[in-house]
């Protein structure tokens, strides 16, 4: 088959409504060959159909089964549900039935078409399900699949007459075009990726912000003085424009635009943005200014009463909803008068794309996608457009530098629904079962947040001990599992009612809901609609939605046994209005999250009378900066505060654009008073009701930004702020910090970050972790050491939970660089998998087992720190490489002014080549007079962007022409061990040329200790031993590299061997220099393999002797190399050496090979290969 018959092939099948002949050919091309089999073609129905499926499947076929080249089998069935509406919304009941499928038939994966009776398969579903089984960690911490089963996923392309195949076509086309070769079931499962729709989407979303913003840069409305204010303003309405569009393709999905005056809402057109464009050509007006401004503006934002709320728009004779909540509100924009004339061809084109599709236009992209307004939960997957891609692509929009200011990285949904299924079972359990049930609310001496004073003392809390009412194992199965029970659970539950009647005798059904759940349902489900939830840094919406989805899934769960039969719609607008809370700094993080908010709200309205308006988030989802307080007193300002409440409650629902604005201005007027006309943003004040009823948040969730505090600059207001106002500080320590304080001050429970790890070792994070301990806060954290979660950020993270309790802290190491779908929430989800914390405090949160603890104390035990014997640094700060390296000595500039560059590239283990970089070493002239002149003539040219430097503009009184940190210019004449500040592996060289300086992407250990010889040093720090320990020093940054800096390197404990061991270990590493540019591989491999046994022998004495291979005493007398032989004599005394230590009946080669026989050694290594 060739590509043109694959896309017609495509086209005639995905395009169309089901017909089970044609879909069957599809099969047979996508597959090759189809076996079959005992059932081919046998139909299901009636009593074949297992009880709890009748009311949901009509009817449905075995087409036969494929078996892949590696003998994998796959089940092709086709199913018949009853209606369209469940074939939309009974995804877990459709995913419970495939299952059941696949057991009976015993497979453990199968393509499943899914069509609608009533539609005569107009839209259906095409399919991929797979059961997959639990992991668990063995004793050597190693992945193994578990025999017990996990709920099942599933994979689904949307596709049918009124659906586009463009995704389809693209991603299952390369195994449609293999007619030679049968695909295998992971190319199968590939083709169902949704990451590939995501990236590919991104891709397009972005050229699309940019062409527009490159086009609105230069319009005369967008024209400011300030050029960076010009920028944001653009980015703000170019990113506000294409959200506002991909809303409404969202809402096109549902039918809700375009339907005639006399119709239903649910009867709109699937297309009304393309036929509002066509029509605006064929009328000849600008689509942007005469149709779309309107539909924002006018149409969806302002409310038009009808008979029977018509919404009838007379401009474009259909209905069109009045939606509320802001989104379409014009704000400062003055549409009407802005003649902002945004060309037709932005929209539609004629251009031609890299892959051959017609037209670049923002309606040309849209329209190629699937879009679904159902947030993807981790079990059934839709390979189309959600809300939640939308989050992705705002937080991948970021430009480096904005990334580098808001520190913004989408968490992924498996992170955030493991983080949010976690936060609630141990909310539960605390409120259900009343162990430590929350904060009290903070003395004078606590204050941080809402005062100008140091906070001081510990945080209390109100401990109170009752009976297990709900065991946290049953909590866990309600969080994690109980929306899959329901369907199950009300059969079973008419089923056992019908038996108590005496209608029947027995019934085989079983209730999965847990027993103590349902007996105390109207309590959890209280304590579920009572929750209050922030997330101080919320980004786009991700732990928000994330929550609310699992809140309502638990409270329907819960339905059956509460009476509460409240539709999801009611139950999303509660959740959103009583328990959910955001802040972020970026307005359009702000955007982003509210209208994930509002879509999830659309998805469950099912009313097609009437369509409710959306609420108003400006007081629920808030623009601020939740690190900066306001000093105010809560009791002082209560008559304010309970005024403000009251308000807000108002302002939430209504729909009169009059009320809102008096009521909005009321509110900020109030907030004024109480602020003293502060504009800062301040928690007791702008969500005053969560402390009047509980003082404090149910739970603080989220994903802290992730940069450094010196990006506000030394003497800047924001870190002079965080001095004062927070007891975690210290210099040059990472937002997030002061994100973890802020939490605990504002929570009555719970705290769950995800954040980069380095706080768990890190010397600039000791006064957090002693902030942690001291509190009794922390409960669980998990290390992700080689996963990168954020591919964008290139930073290993962790999970962290705190909430007081008396539970021991219990930690996970996951050190795998990839897991397949699901695995990771598996892992995080067994109890077993994790490890009680020990020794915990201030200087470090070692994440280590029994077994290598006590590996580390004993390499540590009696030892001495590198950092007590040695002078250690960085290199140098320029500020500005790009003025001060070059690749070539510029002419004219003195030799005493220029150092070869050490750098990462150059640095081998105990030696190193040359770099072809050079350094002008200007660290630090104090008289810019006493340059050189053709350096000043330099230095001038680049006078501007010297200054510019970011560490030049906050240090004022520094010389602009030197580098930002003169460092160590006393000691550059002293013998270095320099290593790179990134490696997998412990890598140090030896430098006694004086001629190298290194910049700070180097160490450097300067030789300042005249009793340890310099070389046997170099030993150590390039030995097994301490590469091992430095494994739980060093910050991971995925791809198993560890940074090597100063304050991590610093920490190695030296052993102090006598004299002579020093020198002959001395010898041995001259001999491994010697060899390292010989071409001698072998021989030098094996001698650094006797200087890691002799390193062995330091550090664990006793289990070697016991095992019987040491080495000192049989190395024998070594010939020194001395500086003037000539090297065929060095080279022979080598060659020597090495024959005598290499012998097959040599004790030293014999116990060499046997090392690995020590148990401590083997566990050093095993370490080491992970």
């Amino acid at each position: 088959m060739n590509k043109q018959q694959g896309k017609e092939l495509i086209d005639k099948v995905f395009t169309h409504s089901f017909e089970r002949e044609r879909y069957q050919d599809f099969l047979r091309n996508l597959l090759n060959e189809i076996e079959p089999g005992s059932r081919a073609g046998r139909r299901y129905v009636g009593q074949w159909i297992k009880a709890p499926f009748r009311a949901l499947v009509n009817q449905y076929w075995c087409l036969g089964k494929y078996v892949d080249p590696d003998g994998e089998e796959l089940d092709l069935l086709v199913v018949e549900v009853n209606s369209f509406t469940k074939l939309e919304r009974a995804r877990s009941a459709l995913r419970n039935f495939a299952v059941s499928c696949l057991k009976e038939f015993g497979k453990d994966q199968s393509l499943i078409a899914f069509y609608a009776k009533d539609d005569g398969g107009a839209d259906w579903r095409f399919s991929f399900v797979k059961i997959e089984y639990k992991s668990y960690k063995d004793k050597s911490g190693k992945i193994k699949p578990g025999k017990e089963l996990t709920p099942a996923r599933r994979y689904s392309y949307l596709v049918g007459k009124r659906e586009k195949s463009h995704t389809a076509g693209r991603q299952l086309m390369p195994i449609l075009l293999m007619d030679s070769v049968n695909p295998r079931l992971e190319e199968i499962e590939q083709a169902f990726s949704v990451e590939t729709v995501t990236d590919e989407f991104f891709e397009q979303y972005k050229a699309l912000f940019r062409n527009l913003s490159d086009h609105l840069q230069t319009h005369p409305w967008f024209q400011r003085a300030d050029e960076i204010e010009t920028e944001e303003q653009v980015s703000r309405f170019a990113k506000k424009l294409l959200g506002q569009i991909v809303f409404l393709y969202f809402l096109q999905k549902k039918g809700w635009l375009g339907a005639p005056e006399s119709g239903k809402w649910k009867d709109g057109s699937k297309r009304f943005l393309r036929d509002l464009f066509d029509h605006a050509v064929e009328s000849g007006v600008n689509y942007y200014s005469d149709v779309l401004c309107y539909l924002f503006y006018e149409a969806l934002a302002c409310e038009r009463k009808g008979p029977v709320d018509s919404g009838y728009y007379e401009r474009f004779d259909c209905r069109v909803p009045f939606l509320n909540g802001g989104l379409f509100e014009a704000g400062d924009y003055d549409w009407q008068n802005a003649s902002l004339d945004i060309p037709d061809a932005f929209f539609h084109n004629q251009e031609k794309t890299k892959a051959g599709d017609t037209g670049t236009g923002i309606l040309d992209v849209f329209d190629r996608y699937n879009f679904t307004i159902r947030e993807d939960e981790p079990l059934d997957k839709e390979v189309a457009v959600d809300p939640e891609m939308l989050g992705k692509v705002f937080e991948k929009m970021l430009s480096d530098g904005e990334r580098k200011g808001k520190g913004a990285f989408y968490t992924p949904r498996e992170i955030v629904h493991y983080m949010c299924q976690e936060s609630l079972v141990q909310y539960l359990d605390n409120r259900i079962n009343a162990i430590p049930t929350g904060y009290e609310e903070l003395g004078l001496s606590q204050i941080s947040m809402f005062a100008d004073s140091t906070p001081t003392g510990q945080i209390a809390m109100t401990i109170e001990h009752h009976g297990i009412r709900v065991p946290r194992k049953d909590i866990e199965k309600l969080i994690r599992k109980g929306y899959l029970f329901v369907q199950n659970d009300e059969v079973a539950m008419a089923a056992l009612h019908r038996v108590e009647q005496g209608d029947q005798k027995t019934t085989k059904h079983t209730v999965e809901l847990p027993n103590t759940v349902r007996i105390h349902a109207r309590d959890i489900d209280a304590a579920l609609a009572d929750i209050k939830i922030c997330d101080p840094a919320i980004g786009s919406g991700a732990f928000p939605v994330g929550m609310l989805h699992e809140i309502v899934a638990a409270r329907q769960a819960l339905a059956h046994h509460t009476g509460n039969t409240s539709s999801s719609y009611v139950l999303k607008r509660h959740a959103i209005a009583e328990n959910l809370y955001g802040v972020d700094v970026d307005p359009s993080a702000i955007d982003i999250a509210r209208l994930r908010l509002w879509l999830s709200l659309i998805v469950d309205e099912e009313d097609y009378g009437t369509i409710e308006p959306l609420p108003n988030l400006d007081y629920k989802i808030i623009q601020g900066d939740s690190l900066i307080g306001i000093d105010i007193d809560p009791l002082f300002n209560k008559k304010l505060l309970d005024a403000i409440e009251d308000k807000k409650k108002a302002f939430f629902d209504t729909t009169d654009h009059g009320i809102k604005e008096r009521l909005g201005k009321e509110i900020d007027t109030l907030i004024h008073e109480i602020t003293n006309g502060k504009k800062h943003f301040d928690f007791r004040v702008y969500f005053s009701e969560v402390w009047h009823l509980k003082d404090g948040f149910d739970v603080v969730i989220g994903n802290p930004p992730y940069f450094n505090i010196d990006i506000y600059g030394a003497g800047s207001p924001m870190q002079a702020y965080l001095k004062k106002n927070y007891s975690v500080y210290m210099d040059k320590s990472d937002i997030l910090f002061y994100f973890f304080e802020k939490a605990v001050l504002i929570s009555k429970g719970i705290v769950a970050f995800i954040t980069s790890n380095a706080f768990l070792n890190a010397e600039k994070a000791n006064k957090l972790r002693g902030y942690l301990i001291n509190n009794n806060l922390v409960r669980r954290i998990i290390n992700f050491e080689n996963l990168m979660i954020f591919q964008e950020a290139s930073i290993t993270t962790a999970i962290t939970l705190l909430y007081k309790s008396q539970q021991k802290a219990r930690y996970l190491n996951l050190n795998a660089s990839k897991y397949s779908d699901g695995e990771l929430e598996k892992l995080m989800n067994i109890e077993t998998n994790y490890i009680e914390a020990s020794d915990w405090n201030a200087d470090g949160f070692t994440l280590i087992d029994n077994h290598h603890k006590q590996i580390i104390d004993k390499i540590e035990n009696g030892k001495s720190k590198l950092k007590q014997l040695y002078k250690i640094g960085s290199g140098m700060q320029t500020g500005c490489n790009d003025v001060f390296v070059f690749k070539k000595i510029p002419s004219g500039f003195p030799e005493y002014l220029l150092k070869k560059r050490m750098s990462g590239e150059n640095i081998n283990k105990y030696s190193f080549s040359e770099n072809s970089e050079w350094i002008l070493y200007v660290e630090n002239v104090d008289l810019f007079e006493k340059l050189h002149e053709s350096v000043r003539q330099y230095l001038l040219l680049n006078q501007d962007k010297l200054r510019k430097r970011a560490d030049k503009k906050r240090r004022t009184t520094a010389k602009w022409w030197n580098f930002t940190f003169a460092m160590h210019k006393e000691y550059y004449g002293y013998d270095k061990i320099w290593c790179s500040y990134r490696a997998n592996s412990n890598v140090f060289c030896f430098d006694d040329k004086g001629e190298h300086v290194g910049l700070t992407n180097t160490t450097v250990i300067f030789n300042t200790n005249n009793n340890i010889l310099f070389k046997y040093l170099l030993a150590l720090l390039n030995s097994e031993v301490l590469t091992f320990r430095y494994y739980f020093i060093g910050k991971k940054t995925g791809n198993n590299l560890l940074e090597y800096f100063e304050n991590g390197v610093g920490r190695l404990p030296i052993a102090l061997a006598e004299r002579q061991v020093q020198e002959y270990i001395s010898i041995f590493v001259d001999y491994v220099r010697f060899l390292s540019d010989k071409n001698k591989n072998n021989m030098m491999t094996y001698l650094i393999g006797v200087i890691d046994c002799l390193v062995y022998e330091l550090y664990f004495p006793d289990e070697l002797k016991a095992a019987g291979k040491e080495l000192q005493p049989h190395i024998g007398n070594l010939a020194p190399l001395a500086d003037d032989m000539p090297e065929e004599q060095k080279l022979a005394i080598i060659q020597r050496e090495f024959n005598r230590l290499s012998d097959p009946s040599h004790l030293v080669r014999q116990r060499l090979d046997s090392l690995d026989e020590v148990n401590v050694v083997r566990t050093v290594r095993a370490a080491l290969r992970r």
